[in-house]
């Protein structure tokens, strides 16, 4: 990757982001995040994997646009918080093969991604298919007899459950980093939909005679805001680049350090923003009917999704000599 790369979006990337982002529009994507404990919306999901949003992730389709088309995608989903197991779905298709990766691209088959030994899965009452991460592999788990309703922070109802871990599946590693990219990009892309609805908010609303937006102790974290986010967002599109570029084995080792930080430093940035963020809405926007609620609380529910950021964290201390990842 050289220094002087263009993370910009090309024609295509930027056509499919744009096709995303008037579906998400017509199908009032936001208004389902407003929703609690409702049954998983399949046949949106569906219609989404209609698009073809989900094969730019497929290895024997390398003309789809690549990771940097999953980056596009799952930046555009994140702002219209779309439900759904979208970074395990990007995963579950680079290490799956056969009519189980068609049913995963149509959208037939829903994917839950947990930790090896945790009870809990995403989406655990309504996936099809079970995944289970373990350091650098993922292994294919067997489908529970039943598993236990959780209400999430989010809205959506999850599982409890034991799973018995299958062979490890091939291209783990791959399939990881992709999983990075997507979260990353999508926690960025849903925070700045919530950082420019609080800045519309901070430049309209008065208090002692001025906008909030005239007062630093306002204005000061929210730009501290939006130079974390785009962090975050460069050094997605950044990963996801050297994760095109299957010429070199290095190419990859880049990509997973990269995403790793990016997974890392897209959890901070969009936490900090859902925080101060609301401290500018006041108690509106801790309320499901308010403006950004349903948008700051899918940013934490997405943050805390398993496998959460242990692995990525040993991957980026082993960098720099401080142990952490096993050899």
């Amino acid at each position: 990757m050289s220094a002087g790369l263009d993370l910009a979006y090309d024609e295509d990337q930027e056509a499919i982001r744009s096709a995303v982002d008037r579906f998400c529009t017509q199908h009032a994507v936001e208004d389902q995040a407003r929703l609690s404990g409702q049954a998983f919306p399949r046949t949106l999901w569906r219609q989404l994997a209609e698009l073809g949003v989900f094969y730019p992730a497929a290895p024997e389709h390398p003309e789809a646009g690549g990771a940097l088309a999953v980056c596009a995608i799952s930046e555009t989903l994140g702002q219209h918080v779309f439900p759904g197991p979208i970074a395990a779905t990007y995963c579950a298709i680079q290490v799956l093969h056969g009519d189980a990766a068609s049913a995963v691209m149509d959208g037939h088959a829903l994917v839950s991604l947990s930790s090896a030994g945790s009870t809990l899965l995403p989406w655990g009452t309504e996936a099809d298919l079970f995944l289970v991460v373990d350091g650098d592999t993922i292994a294919r788990g067997e489908t529970p007899d039943a598993a236990e309703p959780i209400a999430t922070l989010g809205g959506e109802t999850w599982g409890r459950a034991r799973l018995k871990p299958d062979a490890t599946l091939p291209a783990s590693a791959r399939a990881l980093i992709i999983a990075n990219i997507a979260t990353a990009a999508y926690l960025t892309g849903a925070a700045w939909q919530l950082l420019r609805a609080t800045s519309n908010h901070a430049a309209t609303r008065k208090q002692f005679g001025k906008t909030l937006g005239e007062f630093q102790a306002v204005a000061h974290p929210l730009a501290d805001c939006a130079i974390g986010l785009t962090a975050a967002q460069t050094l997605a599109r950044a990963a996801a680049c050297s994760f095109d570029d299957r010429a070199t084995d290095s190419a990859l080792q880049q990509a997973r350090s990269l995403a790793a930080a990016a997974a890392l430093s897209a959890r901070r940035a969009s936490l900090g923003t859902a925080f101060a963020c609301h401290q500018v809405f006041a108690g509106i926007g801790i309320t499901l009917e308010g403006p950004v609620y349903h948008v700051s609380r899918r940013i934490r529910q997405v943050a805390s999704t398993p496998p959460g950021g242990g692995r990525e964290r040993d991957i980026l201390l082993n960098e720099i000599g401080l142990g952490g990842e096993a050899p």
